[in-house]
């Protein structure tokens, strides 16, 4: 396929879009991939400060959290050290010879066994024919691969062209772009167990780690279309307008802007503060979930007397200046039903508790009482108080909520870490 002039200017369009709209990352990759006829296009970055990694057709993952924890592998390969020293802006082309001024030992860096450049995750029977890193300051660096099947051979020159055309723009709209993804590193990488999503003054969902999507499967309080984040009256128009006011405040330098931003704020919403309007639209999103027409209904009824807090703070990148400030909310979510579970091997392997006593414990994470477990189990109030004073014993706890606190702070064996980076 022989670019032109067109092509171009429709893949420089489509990077200028990425500056305001974090979506608009997919459509280049996509519109890129067609261009050069490649298998895929994917944006890699690698966060060495806060060992993040993450990789997809674009800065937003639709369906999983995008930052990642950098595993060993990435973290340790030789090569990574010597793409780092790799001047930004140089395309790397598997199968093309390398200028004189590149070392000849570069030349076995850039190679797997399969032939190709080989710094990112692939599919299977693809390799990395192009690779370009755009952006490596303040221990970030990210870079874009173009992904082809083994047996093919290395870029057309004219191909190759078009990508050294594009690398300017793309290092303008990155370093842009990396203030955002620097500042969801900030925000979430800390915050893996409740909900958690970063919003902006428009209402635009930037990140939402796991906990937020399946928060957003059990509850109609809160509902992300489009992208867009949907909160029951008065509190969505309150949290946009405190985000753009902050924003404004920031930018004009204001006293106390900074410390008033960072305060944070808290928004109780109760089921029966949904508008009708609102049931329809819950009933139409849980169908199309796959719930039937009962189910959607009996979930909706069960809404309405449901509590959800939103627990937020407005943070901003620090390196940006007054005209490119923009700020965003920092939001977590308690909602009863996105309370993390406690993991019931983990807690008998950690403990070495039996199968009764994690029982116990379990239920009391649950907000059971003593006599209610006793019900529930079936056995005399005074076994449960005696299986509750070996669960003391063995875990180190003298009282009911020092237990409790141990029990909802228990790391969880399954990440979705390792699950992410090798897709």
């Amino acid at each position: 396929m022989k670019t032109n002039e067109s092509q171009y200017d429709r893949l420089l369009h489509a990077i200028y879009e990425t500056i305001d709209n974090s979506c608009a990352w997919k459509d280049f990759c996509a519109q890129l991939r067609e261009t050069i006829d490649v298998a895929s296009v994917h944006l890699f970055a690698f966060d060495r400060q806060r060992d993040l990694f993450s990789w997809s057709d674009g800065f937003a993952l639709s369906s999983a959290e995008p930052l990642e924890r950098i595993r060993p592998l990435y973290r340790d390969d030789a090569r990574l050290a010597w793409l780092r020293a790799f001047p930004p802006g140089k395309w790397l082309h598997c199968g093309v010879e390398l200028d004189d001024a590149q070392d000849n030992a570069q030349d076995d860096a850039q190679h797997d066994r399969a032939g190709g450049l080989a710094f990112c995750p692939l599919e299977a029977g693809h390799r990395c024919v192009a690779l370009c890193k755009l952006v490596d300051q303040h221990g970030l660096t990210v870079m874009l691969a173009c992904s082809a099947g083994t047996d093919t051979g290395p870029l057309p020159g004219e191909r190759r062209e078009l990508l050294e055309r594009l690398t300017p723009h793309l290092v303008r709209a990155v370093r842009l772009y990396t203030r955002r993804f620097t500042l969801n590193a900030d925000t979430l990488a800390n915050r893996s167990r409740p909900p958690a999503m970063l919003v902006s003054a428009l209402g635009e969902v930037l990140h939402s780690n796991e906990p937020a999507q399946r928060l957003l499967k059990s509850t109609t309080l809160v509902r992300v279309r489009a992208r867009r984040l949907t909160l029951a009256a008065p509190h969505h128009a309150r949290l946009l307008e405190d985000i753009a006011v902050s924003e404004a405040r920031l930018r004009n330098r204001a006293s106390g802007a900074r410390t008033a931003a960072a305060r944070y704020r808290a928004l109780r919403i109760v089921g029966a503060d949904m508008p009708e309007t609102a049931d329809v639209a819950a009933i139409a999103n849980l169908n199309a979930a796959g719930e039937s027409g009962a189910q959607a209904s009996a979930k909706l009824a069960a809404s309405q007397h449901e509590v959800l807090y939103a627990f937020y703070n407005v943070v901003t990148a620090e390196d940006a200046s007054a005209s490119e400030l923009r700020a965003f909310a920092a939001l977590t979510f308690y909602h009863p039903r996105s309370a993390p579970p406690v993991d019931e091997q983990v807690l008998a392997t950690a403990f070495d508790l039996s199968p009764a006593e994690c029982r116990i414990a379990l239920l009391l994470a649950e907000g059971l009482t003593q006599k209610e477990i006793a019900a529930h189990v079936g056995v005399q109030h005074d076994t449960v108080r005696k299986q509750l004073q070996s669960i003391f014993q063995k875990t180190a706890t003298r009282r009911q909520p020092d237990l409790l606190r141990l029990l909802l702070n228990l790391p969880a064996r399954g990440t979705a870490i390792g699950t992410a980076a090798e897709g």
